[in-house]
């Protein structure tokens, strides 16, 4: 604490007014990380009008947030099992939520005719958002085996709407 006091410019004073500990000042940074990112895919006006661009940015949103906040990799360099887990812990109830967000643009992008009629919407939803998942963690944990790049980014938007687009 004492360390990150100094970084911050402040007391040790000052900081355990607000925290009682480095474990508790980790999880309101892990809290309002996980809300900002939520608040990025969140569909913006325009989008909420046209269903097939609202999945196609909240995606690219997400994989887009990932790459550029670099506490997530920090975060997660020390122990990245614990990490991932106090993650999942800030987000919980935030994948059922997204999940919900993605089902109900199904359902508008059906209504207005966009998406196929038949979809299984529940189904559909829980594979963009595992899509959206996996390419996000990509992002901030990168892999040369599974790298993300600009082109990898398009070509799974694509299959995103391809999927689900009337024929």
């Amino acid at each position: 604490m004492a360390r990150i006091a100094k970084e911050a410019g402040v007391s040790n004073g000052l900081l355990y007014q607000f925290f009682r500990n480095k474990d508790e000042l980790l999880e309101v940074v892990l809290k309002e990380l996980v809300r900002d990112w939520v608040r990025a895919l969140v569909p913006r006006d325009r989008e909420r009008e046209q269903p097939a661009l609202a999945l196609e940015q909240m995606f690219r949103r997400s994989v887009e947030f990932c790459a550029t906040h670099p506490l997530l990799p920090a975060l997660l360099s020390s122990d990245p099992s614990l990490q991932l887990q106090r993650i999942s812990v800030a987000a919980e109830g935030r994948l059922d939520a997204h999940r919900e967000l993605i089902a109900s643009i199904l359902e508008q992008g059906i209504e207005l005719g966009e998406f196929q009629a038949d979809l299984d919407v529940s189904s559909v939803a829980d594979l963009i958002s595992q899509l959206t998942a996996d390419y996000s963690r990509r992002a901030y944990l990168p892999n040369p085996d599974f790298p993300v790049t600009p082109g990898i980014v398009d070509a799974a938007a694509r299959f995103i709407l391809d999927a689900v687009r009337a024929r």
